[in-house]
């Protein structure tokens, strides 16, 4: 008889638990607003989900969105690795987009640590991956396009590999790493060395509106890229550096 009441209790705790989980997990495709919500942890929400517990994973599918205070990734798939331990890991795919109160990142491919709870870094790749910083100034506007972009969200520093170009505005840059503090503006461009030299384009300002934007600057021509994320230089013809055009210089 004992056995029997053990049992049956253990089948009534077990048939709550899985109650709970469809109740958290009926809230899905509800919208963000009506996501999950963690104490002190971020919310998601998507079409559909598909979860193994003994693994401790997820994989959603269509319109994903992982919010948490004023930072949010978008994707139409997600996978998710160890959703409960300190620390786990996302993988994001097809139109990726990551936003937060300093910057906004595209790109075909994301991945991104989670660390107690909060989005701590992710990683972009794409033909190209691209970031754009949010807030600065028309004259000001800082971009980069790039194979992989790195993005500590604590520091706030994004680093650019793999064919970079990258532009503060009229100016623009192009190297093999660029390193930026989106914080205080700072930008290091091959700041280990690097085989191929930094190359770069400043413009002045421009008194007439011919072929500038509307405060004035010189307007950018962004780079075309080709499928294998290279960048295609016939849109227009790039003038030399000073050291270039002459032969000398370091």
């Amino acid at each position: 008889m004992e056995s029997l009441i053990r049992k049956h209790d253990g089948r009534r705790r077990a048939a709550r638990a899985v109650g709970a989980l469809l109740l958290l997990f009926a809230t899905v495709g509800s919208g963000a607003a009506n996501a999950p919500k963690l104490e002190g942890g971020f919310t998601w929400s998507a079409d559909v989900l598909s979860s193994d517990f003994r693994s401790d994973t997820l994989d959603l599918a269509g319109n994903v969105r992982v919010l948490q205070g004023p930072m949010s990734i978008e994707a139409q798939t997600a996978k998710a690795k160890n959703v409960r331990a300190d620390t786990s890991r996302w993988t994001f795919e097809t139109a990726v987009r990551i936003r937060t109160a300093e910057a906004d990142l595209q790109s075909n491919l994301a991945t991104a640590a989670f660390i107690n709870g909060q989005i701590a870094d992710a990683r972009v790749e794409g033909t190209p991956a691209r970031f754009e910083q949010i807030g600065a100034s028309d004259n000001r506007q800082v971009r980069g396009r790039a194979g992989v972009i790195e993005y500590d969200f604590n520091t706030g520093v994004v680093k650019l590999t793999n064919q970079v170009w990258f532009s503060n505005g009229k100016d623009e840059f192009r190297g093999d790493v660029v390193i930026y503090n989106v914080r205080d503006e700072r930008v290091q461009i091959n700041p280990g060395g690097s085989s191929n030299r930094v190359r770069g384009i400043i413009r002045p300002n421009q008194k007439t509106q011919t072929n500038s934007g509307a405060n004035g600057t010189a307007a950018i021509v962004e780079p075309t890229f080709n499928e294998n994320g290279e960048s295609i230089q016939n849109e227009r013809v790039e003038p030399k550096l000073a050291t270039e055009s002459t032969g000398g210089g370091a």
